[in-house]
């Protein structure tokens, strides 16, 4: 009887132990699959970066690099430009009259004017930005007023008040500078790195600025640019406004490579 019960219990200690191991062999499978599962998965997703992304296209970030250039290079160029029509009937004595401009109309800040009458024949005149007084020439009735940083007017006194006088609506915005150009070309040429800095280009890039018909804007290398490089240019057109009131519209040529 008793090598019966032990036949019985080696028997189910086999069973057991045969249970035992096929659900251990089952759970390193399962494991295994998981593994390979994941390592697929894993690769298709860099795979799928990788098309979408296309990290070896330069082109898309030459033109990224690009963008930036041009909203840099516009930041440290621009000025600003107030236009406004004025009627002045003076009749005094003096060959000069005085007038006080309303600051609260304006957005930007009152620094040097540039008069003209309607037919464009320039006023000497003077734009006291503390006050808002403008000495204009006495030469006309009706005149064309520009104010900006550009300018440099000239000092003239003794002029006499004027207080009837009409202002027409004033037109501001934000202009590019050909002075801020001239001094941005000559720093291309002196301090190249400097202005590379200032203007955001990455430092494995170099850039180009040209004016299409500014002969004195030429903002490239001396020898010109290496033929063995891909060049990405894109064109803009800004409005470049000189000392002498000129408001124009001009053609720039951006190149990164």
């Amino acid at each position: 009887m008793r090598g019966l019960i032990d036949k019985k219990r080696n028997l189910i200690g086999n069973q057991i132990s045969s249970r035992s191991c096929f659900f251990c062999c089952g759970k390193k499978g399962a494991a295994h699959f998981e593994m390979i599962f994941s390592f697929v998965f894993f690769v298709g997703f860099v795979f799928f970066l990788f098309m979408v992304l296309k990290p070896q296209d330069t082109s898309t970030l030459s033109g990224s690099v690009i963008a930036g250039l041009y909203d840099s290079f516009e930041e440290e160029v621009h000025t600003n430009l107030s236009n406004m029509f004025l009627k002045a009937e003076y009749a005094g004595m003096k060959d000069c009259f005085v007038i006080e401009l309303p600051g609260r109309i304006f957005r930007y800040a009152l620094t040097d004017s540039y008069v003209t009458d309607l037919a464009g024949t320039y006023a000497d005149s003077e734009l006291t930005d503390a006050s808002g007084d403008l000495e204009v020439k006495n030469i006309s009735s009706f005149f064309r007023v520009a104010i900006s940083p550009e300018f440099n007017d000239d000092g003239i006194a003794g002029c006499g008040t004027l207080d009837n006088y009409e202002l027409g609506s004033v037109v501001e915005r934000r202009v590019v500078s050909y002075s801020s150009l001239l001094n941005m070309t000559e720093r291309y040429r002196v301090d190249y790195e400097g202005l590379r800095s200032d203007l955001r280009v990455p430092a494995i890039f170099d850039f180009a600025i040209v004016a299409e018909n500014m002969s004195g804007i030429v903002m490239e290398p001396q020898f010109g640019i290496p033929t063995s490089v891909e060049v990405q240019a894109q064109d803009y057109v800004v409005e470049v406004l000189d000392k002498d009131g000129r408001l124009t519209n001009e053609r720039f040529t951006l190149k990164i490579w």
